[in-house]
């Protein structure tokens, strides 16, 4: 089924885009014209609508590539703080390039690590028919040409279940997930994650955030807000192509690993793996599992964060990418 012509269209741009790390800086940005400091570059979004006027100085984070377009600010006060302006909105004092001599930052930045983990639901389901997510699967719906989110995972794997209370962590481990609090997140994200999150009906949400959001850097609009930016970029990419387009197919994880390279830049594809499970005679690709290492700040991070990470291991070699609905 084709993808609706906003998904398209960001996926073009994503893909057009050259693959650069970002530029780490520091100093400050002293404003001389009035310009809106966006939390995305890509899709321009601006929670708050937060505008930096002349007069105002900040402190430099980091430019979008070489040669810069964006640098990155730090706004006291802002939802997220760290928001991208145009250079041409005020002056650093500063070179805003690297020397061509300089190693990419994606290749010796090391920070925060995480593992996102996206499923693809019409395998999930498959395997958990009687799920409340799974009853009302149709061809039109988001998850059938579009992967899922399961969680977002600050690493090591041991990193779970940071001050929360037994109660809770109880309810998250013995699967009582729709008694754990409902989670604080505007109405926007609330519509998006229903979308992208189906198991959020089942309170998969408020299990993720327990496990693995309570040790992100972050409240829990920061947490959802960067799991849903890395899922429009993944659902933006040809690797959401392949598998929307090879339902009812075997593909190889060297097909997988070949798009991302392609999507997100050479060596994307080492940084992925992917779990399978068998369902009779057929073997069905169920998650992508994807290392992410760096500070996420918005969806165009993405490839910078794939090529910041170490390559993982992957034990499932291929699988068919299921179709939507039960057989």
């Amino acid at each position: 089924m084709p993808k609706p012509v906003f998904v398209l269209a960001l996926a073009l741009s994503l893909v057009a885009l050259p693959v650069h790390a970002e530029v780490p800086l520091t100093g400050s940005f002293n404003v001389t014209e009035t310009c809106p400091a966006y939390q995305s570059i890509s899709r321009e979004t601006n929670p708050g609508n937060i505008e930096i006027r002349p007069g105002e100085t900040y402190d430099l984070l980091a430019a979008n590539k070489t040669p810069a377009t964006h640098v990155r600010i730090e706004i006291a006060g802002a939802s997220p703080a760290q928001r991208w302006v145009e250079v041409d909105c005020g002056t650093t004092g500063q070179p805003l390039s690297q020397p061509e001599d300089a190693a990419p930052v994606s290749q010796t930045y090391r920070g925060t690590q995480y593992i996102l983990a996206a499923n693809w639901q019409p395998a999930f389901c498959e395997l958990n028919t009687r799920v409340r997510e799974c009853r009302d699967q149709h061809p039109n719906s988001f998850e059938a040409t579009n992967f899922t989110l399961h969680g977002l995972w600050p690493q090591p794997r041991d990193n779970e279940y940071c001050d929360v209370s037994e109660r809770d962590r109880w309810a998250s481990i013995d699967g009582r997930w729709r008694d754990l609090p409902a989670l604080d997140l505007t109405i926007a994200q609330r519509r998006e994650l229903d979308e992208v999150m189906p198991g959020s009906l089942s309170g998969l949400d408020r299990h993720e955030w327990v496990k693995h959001g309570s040790c992100y850097d972050g409240d829990q609009r920061a947490y959802i807000g960067a799991s849903l930016d890395l899922m429009l970029a993944l659902n933006a990419s040809e690797v959401s192509e392949l598998f929307a387009g090879n339902t009812g197919r075997r593909i190889t994880l060297v097909d997988i690993r070949s798009a991302f390279d392609r999507a997100f830049g050479p060596g994307a594809g080492e940084r992925v793996a992917i779990d399978c499970e068998p369902d009779g005679n057929r073997t069905l690709i169920t998650e992508l599992r994807i290392a992410l290492t760096g500070k996420i700040a918005g969806p165009d991070d993405f490839a910078d964060l794939i090529l910041a990470a170490d390559p993982l291991d992957s034990a499932c070699r291929s699988g068919q990418v299921d179709a939507v609905g039960l057989r």
